[in-house]
């Protein structure tokens, strides 16, 4: 018996497809739980949970893509009036793989800036597949977002653990429609200031944690947003980064940082505020999608191709996720400590 998960379109065998420590079928489908009734399933510890999300991965269905993206560039409309007083902007990770599933993702990104127009688009690391060779830029970058590019709308990339696999990520850094002005850089919009991170182990982290502290100090943006390609806090495949965050939460607490994003995991998720800051997870954007199993710190997480619209006023900043289809499978909003 196959069982499907709607969202996330996953097929597991009910009660093989994932471990079951109480002999309960674990399945995923619409009207089903991950448990049957009457079984109590305790909440895995990290290692458990690792091997339950890398054993459903492993059931992960190549989804096929009708005409829904191909249609929504064949009649484009002239985008409405930006709003007054607000930045809006796009983020999306782990979208290199050139294929239906970034071109569906890119589309829905394109539809979003003609109802209300975006001032930048937020890259957050992977952003070509396999191996960051810049020769395919095309297929992973100009052809997926050909309808944002021709309007102007600015991107702004950092480095996953792909793209540093040719030249330590060089060729990314030197394309200027990624709009990286280094390994690391700030970006101010509006309220908004972007603090754009190489969270590689190889990154240059005495350099890159000195300039991060002196930039967070300095800035007087009411809002402050990092980017890194690394989670730091997650529910799924790769856990928690105990070692991320004791490199990064705590300036970031200590400077009002309100919100990171990130990519590495292949979902969508949006943390519960921790300490003052909200972990936003975009790894939706065309990478082969992952199970994810939301946690007490989660307040949406789901396996779905995906990306995140956000919009800052001057009290809130609105986090709106949607996923390839155009349907909506996230709303939050956060609001600014006076």
């Amino acid at each position: 018996m196959l069982c499907f998960h709607s969202t996330s379109n996953l097929a597991i065998q009910a009660g093989k497809g994932l471990p079951d420590e109480q002999g309960c079928g674990a399945v995923l489908q619409r009207g089903c739980r991950l448990r049957q009734p009457g079984c109590i399933l305790p909440r895995p510890p990290v290692l458990l949970r690792r091997r339950f999300l890398q054993a459903a991965a492993g059931a992960v269905l190549a989804v096929s893509l009708g005409a829904d993206w191909a249609q929504s560039l064949a009649q484009p409309q002239p985008p409405a009036a930006p709003a007054s007083g607000r930045t809006r902007f796009l983020a999306v990770a782990d979208v290199g793989s050139g294929d239906a599933n970034q071109r569906a993702v890119g589309a829905q990104m394109a539809a979003v800036h003609r109802r209300q127009p975006v001032d930048l688009v937020l890259l957050a690391g992977d952003n070509i597949y396999p191996s960051g060779d810049i020769r395919l830029v095309g297929k992973t970058f100009e052809e997926p977002y050909a309808a944002l590019l021709a309007a102007k709308v600015p991107f702004h990339a950092v480095l996953g653990n792909h793209d540093i696999r040719t030249e330590n990520g060089n060729p990314q850094i030197a394309y200027r429609p990624y709009g990286m002005k280094g390994r690391f850089y700030s970006v101010r919009k509006g309220d908004v200031e972007f603090f754009m991170l190489d969270t590689n182990g190889n990154a240059p982290w005495s350099q890159q944690l000195s300039w991060f502290r002196s930039a967070l100090a300095s800035s007087k943006a009411p809002w402050k947003v990092v980017v890194g390609h690394h989670p730091i806090y997650s529910s799924g495949l790769y856990g928690n980064n105990p070692e991320l965050r004791a490199k990064l939460s705590s300036l970031m607490q200590r400077h009002g940082v309100q919100l990171y994003i990130n990519g590495h995991e292949h979902n969508y998720e949006r943390s519960r505020p921790i300490d003052g800051i909200t972990y936003l997870v975009v790894g939706g954007g065309g990478a082969y999608l992952r199970p994810v199993l939301p946690t007490a710190q989660s307040a949406k997480a789901v396996s779905a191709y995906s990306f995140a619209e956000l919009e800052a006023t001057d009290k809130t900043l609105t986090v709106t996720a949607w996923d390839r289809n155009g349907k909506q499978i996230d709303r939050g909003v956060l609001v600014r400590k006076p």
